[in-house]
């Protein structure tokens, strides 16, 4: 068992080791231009230096290879060895994948290991705007698999012309839907002033990407111009949804007002034909708070439908509130037996009342005259 346990040791240790050996410090990264890099024009240039820290009793595994990358089209690599500070000739290699030996890069662990590199190369040329890596480097086992935590790429936004200018295109159409809906919009009480404020933002942006031939200042000004027309519709969303829902809300007052008309004034309170306009603007009222909560939680769809329904329900109710008061005033008779029915349902309700009262008066009474006459008789 114990034999087993040193055996565990021993190849822990040399996993320990390898990962040692395999460690690369990568710093000083330059990348120019410090921008986006526009399709097939953009001539790249990156500089960068990689140390080699002593660990494992080696500066590197010469059983490892170091691997240069790039996506760019055509990159030159030139590095130079630096040892215990003293630089070595450069060396120079095309291709977008530079496999250095390990043997090269295995010294002592006494000894200080580093390396200078520098690519050169033209940025790709893309169909879409996209991240293409500029420089990466990793270490390759001698399997050619990528040791684990040794890789460090950077990578840069490659634009193309070309879409740029059909960006702008579709920034342009989008903002023209923009202006008629703003239009459209236009009534009293509703306050358009942040939506032409984002309108105005966008139109300035698109202008600004449409003339300039820096393409990354293009692609700076589109996205600065999608964000202001995102936020102009959401806005005028938000604004549809209030009107929808102060429109629900002004019939609903209408309706309330009837009610109170016909319960207070006309004594209607138990005539069944309030009945089914009571539960549609209870019905109105339930859907307009929920178009508020739905709203507030940015749930623009169901805010406009559950907006939309309340109006529906407002205007059945208010349909019907006109057309019970229309027949009361055409047939004054009906609401005054209405008004009759109300007054003999609680004139008797009152009697019965009273009744009642009055026979537990009397058996009141009846109980303490017995009570008496039992009391004088000993």
């Amino acid at each position: 068992m114990k034999r087993i346990w040193i055996h565990l040791s021993f190849l822990v240790f040399l996993c320990i080791l390898v990962q040692g050996v395999a460690a690369i410090a990568v710093g000083n990264i330059v990348i120019s231009p410090s921008g986006d890099l526009v399709s097939g024009q953009s001539q790249v240039r990156s500089s960068f230096v990689i140390n080699f820290p002593a660990s494992g009793g080696k500066t590197f595994d010469d059983a490892n290879t170091l691997q240069l990358s790039s996506e760019m089209d055509n990159p030159t690599w030139t590095y130079a060895i630096v040892l215990d500070g003293v630089e070595n000739p450069s060396k120079t290699e095309i291709g977008q994948n530079v496999n250095i030996n390990g043997w090269l890069l295995s010294y002592p662990s006494r000894r200080e290991l580093s390396m200078k590199v520098t690519m050169e190369a033209t940025a790709p040329t893309v169909q879409g705007t996209a991240e293409k890596v500029v420089v990466g480097v990793r270490v390759l086992d001698s399997r050619g698999a990528a040791v684990a935590s040794s890789e460090v790429v950077k990578k840069k936004l490659v634009i193309n012309p070309a879409q740029i200018k059909e960006s702008v295109q579709q920034a342009k159409n989008t903002l023209s839907q923009l202006r008629s809906r703003i239009d459209a919009m236009m009534m009293p009480g509703i306050d358009l002033s942040g939506v032409e404020q984002k309108y105005n933002e966008a139109a300035n942006a698109i202008q600004s990407a449409e003339s300039t031939t820096d393409y990354a200042k293009a692609q700076a000004s589109l996205k600065t111009a999608d964000d202001a027309l995102k936020s102009a519709q959401e806005l005028l969303v938000t604004l549809g949804i209030q009107k929808t829902i102060a429109d629900a809300d002004a019939k609903m007052e209408e309706v309330n007002a009837l009610i109170t008309d016909f319960r207070v004034n006309r004594s209607m309170g138990s005539d069944a034909r309030l009945t089914p306009i009571m539960i549609a603007y209870d019905d109105a009222a339930d859907l307009v708070s929920d178009a508020k909560d739905n709203l507030a939680r940015k749930e623009y769809d169901q805010a406009q439908n559950k907006a939309s329904e309340a109006v529906t329900k407002a205007d059945s109710a208010l349909a019907d509130a006109l057309k019970l008061k229309s027949e009361i005033e055409s047939n004054p008779l009906s609401g005054a037996a209405t008004m009759l029915a109300g007054v003999l349902v609680g004139g008797i309700t009152i009697i019965i009342i009273m009744a009642v009262i009055a026979v537990i008066v009397v058996i009141g009474f009846l109980l303490f005259r017995r009570r008496r006459k039992w009391d004088e008789l000993g």
